[in-house]
């Protein structure tokens, strides 16, 4: 099992974080999504998904994301 925190932005309400939650739970091998409105993040655990995957799933969903790498 691996996790990947995402940086979010342009999330501004809990219908927002629904979209982004949405978008990453339906990408194949992710197992659960985490998404925090406040810190404009998502963690993500999958099996084995490439970020990039994850990343596209959120800007297919009308937001950006960045995978965040130790204090980003």
């Amino acid at each position: 099992m691996s996790k990947t925190t995402l940086k979010i932005t342009g999330m501004m309400c809990e219908k927002c974080m629904g979209t982004v939650s949405e978008a990453l739970s339906s990408v194949d091998g992710v197992t659960k999504v985490d998404v925090d409105l406040k810190k404009g993040t998502a963690v993500v655990e999958h099996n084995g998904v490439p970020d990039e995957k994850l990343v596209m799933a959120v800007l297919d969903s009308g937001f950006k994301a960045k995978v965040k790498h130790g204090l980003f």
